[in-house]
Formats: C-alpha cells, sequence, structure tokens
C-alpha cells in the first residue's frame, strides 16, 4: 500500500513538473465585410512613403525593419509577431484582413489595435498607407 502511495504521489509530481503547452495561436479571421475591403488609396509613391513613415514609428519595434518579425521589442512575446517578409505570407493575406487586424489588433497577444480611437489612433487611410508600403517592401 505504501509503495502504491508513492508510486502515485512521484507520478503527479512528474504530471506537475512538465509545463503546459500553450496551442499555438492564431490570429482571428476577420468578419466578411472587412474581408471584402478593397484600399481606396491608389499605391503611388507618395502613399507608399506616408506608410513606411508610419511603419518606422508604429510597426518596425516589433515587425522588424525587414518586416521579419525580428524588432526590437519582440524577443520574449509569447507569440512573435508575424514576418511579413516570408515567403506566400502577403499573398495569402487579403487586404481586408491585415486592415482588420491593424484596426482591431489581436487578442490575447501583443498587438494592439491601431485604428481610431484606440490608443494610436491611426486613421483609415494611414491603415491602409501601411498595408501599401507592407506589400511594397516585404512581398515574397
Amino acid at each position: 500500500m505504501k509503495t502504491r502511495v508513492l508510486a502515485i504521489a512521484v507520478g503527479i509530481g512528474v504530471m506537475a513538473s512538465v509545463p503546459v503547452l500553450a496551442a499555438p495561436h492564431s490570429v482571428p479571421t476577420a468578419p466578411k465585410d472587412y474581408l471584402a475591403m478593397k484600399s481606396p488609396l491608389k499605391e503611388t509613391a507618395d502613399v507608399v512613403e506616408k506608410g513606411q513613415q508610419i511603419y518606422e514609428r508604429k510597426c518596425k519595434k516589433c515587425h522588424g525593419t525587414k518586416g521579419d518579425g525580428k524588432g526590437n521589442s519582440a524577443g520574449g512575446m509569447e507569440f512573435p509577431p508575424s514576418a511579413f517578409n516570408a515567403p506566400g505570407f502577403l499573398k495569402g493575406k487579403q487586404d481586408g484582413q491585415l486592415y482588420f487586424t491593424t484596426e482591431k489588433g489581436s487578442p490575447d497577444t501583443d498587438m494592439d489595435a491601431f485604428g481610431p480611437g484606440s490608443e494610436a489612433g491611426l486613421a483609415k487611410d494611414d491603415i491602409w498607407s501601411v498595408i501599401a508600403y507592407i506589400r511594397k517592401a516585404f512581398s515574397k
């Protein structure tokens, strides 16, 4: 009996010492009305330049200069920032999905909301400019 109690206690101790693995995080899919969105801006040099300026102020610290998700603030995040420069990453993302995630953020991650009404308070056209820059700079 003592051996059995000891075996159970050891088993519980081993199980308790194994870290619990979190399920991988996935970005919520945007609602259909967002997925249908297209940028109202023409992708001019001025729009892309404005997007770059905003990206460098608001996005680079996490997503990195190269769009690789390895910005100065990315270390230690439970869920690493998206790597925009990963082959095929942007090709598989609709503009409306990128807009939704930027505007609303991503729950349970360090990706805060950046849209109107958020602390960052980017205007809609500012978000579209950033998307134009990301696509131009990091598409592979």
